[in-house]
């Protein structure tokens, strides 16, 4: 009962060095699931063969579950400098809801929590040595470091996270309606994962996944998107 999808973020395009690994995110999923019987398994396996192997993908968003766990990894590689990829895995709450859509979502994480946050020892470090931060550890910011946020990233990728979070709860909808337009950069980013006020069926999520934005600013409906057929 372990299941494992993915979103590509990408992330700072000289981490992509697909000449310096052999596992690819495809590969490193089918070879996980094949040995894997929880999830905590499954980061320790996907973690350990690319540290042997090398990455040969960017920066990917992983959700990885189990019977009774749920967790978020997101990995990148090390480009030309070194073989293996950094990474940060955060398990989600028993209760609440997390989504990601091709855009790097964990940001600040906790350093000290071993039992839901799981991270690999050079993931500030090696940052520091790229250049793409400076400060306290406890201040360190996965996706800040690694896959900054831009317009489209927020517009075209996280918003399809904030239209979910909005369905389920629409007072934090309304909180991060100005970010997910992507206009102000400034703006503060979404949660990773929220509590929904009731609890969802499989028939909620599946509505969640079929959403386009309707009746909400984004919606683009009736406008010249949409197309002759007026396609949500």
């Amino acid at each position: 009962q372990v299941a494992i999808t993915e979103t590509t973020f990408g992330g700072r395009e000289e981490l992509y060095a697909p000449e310096n690994g052999i596992m690819d995110y495809g590969s490193l999923i089918y070879i996980t699931l094949q040995r894997a019987s929880t999830a905590r398994e499954a980061i320790a396996i996907m973690t350990s063969l690319v540290k042997e192997y090398g990455y040969a993908s960017s920066g990917e968003s992983f959700s990885i579950a189990d019977e009774n766990e749920v967790w978020i990894m997101e990995l990148i590689g090390k480009g030309k400098k070194e073989k293996g990829a950094v990474w940060v895995a955060r398990r989600i709450p028993d209760g609440y809801i997390s989504a990601h859509a091709n855009q790097a979502r964990i940001t600040t994480f906790p350093l000290d929590d071993p039992e839901n946050c799981l991270y690999s020892p050079d993931v500030i470090t090696f940052a520091r040595e790229m250049g793409y931060f400076k400060g306290k550890d406890k201040d360190f910011d996965f996706s800040a470091a690694y896959a900054p946020i831009n317009f489209s990233g927020v517009r075209f990728c996280d918003a399809r996270v904030w239209t979910i979070f909005n369905r389920i709860d629409p007072v934090i909808g309304k909180k991060y309606e100005k970010y997910a337009e992507g206009y102000d950069m400034s703006l503060e980013r979404m949660p990773l994962w929220i509590k929904p006020k009731e609890k969802l069926s499989v028939k909620d999520v599946m509505e969640l996944m079929r959403d386009h934005y309707e009746d909400t600013p984004l919606d683009t409906r009736n406008t010249i998107m949409a197309g002759a057929y007026n396609s949500p």
